[in-house]
């Protein structure tokens, strides 16, 4: 599939598609998060949940970004392919920073602190996902390692709303549930596709600049 180049004209309709795909990857991956939480909250961990729930998110975000980025590059179902990958990845790098942390600060109650940490493992998790996916767009397009480092911010601004929402969460599945969850989710992934988005943009205009 011929790669289409990008113009000034349609660089903010490609910026507003990919916000928009992933605010909604975004609501549909939080949502599955604080069902399968309550579910756990009431009978317990099931053996393999965290696998599951790390590719189902990255099949979900990959899948939906991929329905605007194969407009823009080659061999664009491998981005389906990169985020599963780095979700997973992502997800036992996040419990692992999140368990190393909670160790380091036990017993501390400074909120400060607690912001600093979660910032923390949102870049984390951000620099996994983000390197996977610069595995695809590295071959074609020049200073795409810049990716790595935009999806650091963007997911530790991201993860700091997640918490923010999540906190005003009870264990029970009623309509204040499912509308949190939905603001939450959207606020999440418009945050983080607009800061990832403007790096896309910037990256395909580049690159067509030089061709």
């Amino acid at each position: 599939m011929k790669r289409r180049r990008i113009s000034h004209w349609n660089s903010l309709i490609l910026w507003e598609r990919w916000v928009l795909a992933t605010s909604i990857a975004s609501l549909m991956n939080l949502a599955i998060v604080t069902v399968v939480g309550i579910v756990i909250s009431r009978v317990g961990y099931i053996q393999g949940t965290f696998t599951l729930l790390g590719a189902l998110e990255g099949i979900i975000l990959g899948s939906a970004q991929w329905l605007v980025l194969r407009r823009y590059i080659q061999h664009s179902a491998q981005w389906i392919v990169a985020t599963l990958i780095g979700s997973l990845l992502a997800w036992f790098t996040g419990l692992t920073i999140s368990t190393l942390m909670a160790l380091a600060y036990a017993g501390t109650s400074n909120i400060t602190v607690f912001i600093q940490g979660l910032v923390l493992v949102g870049a984390g998790l951000g620099v996994v996902l983000g390197f996977c996916q610069w595995l695809v767009l590295r071959t074609q397009i020049r200073f795409s390692i810049w990716w790595v480092g935009v999806n650091a911010l963007a997911w530790a601004l991201g993860l700091v709303i997640a918490f923010v929402g999540a906190g005003m969460v009870r264990d029970s599945l009623s309509v204040l549930t499912t509308l949190i969850t939905a603001a939450t989710g959207a606020t999440m992934g418009a945050v983080i596709g607009g800061i990832t988005g403007i790096a896309l943009v910037w990256l395909l205009k580049l690159q067509k600049a030089q061709i």
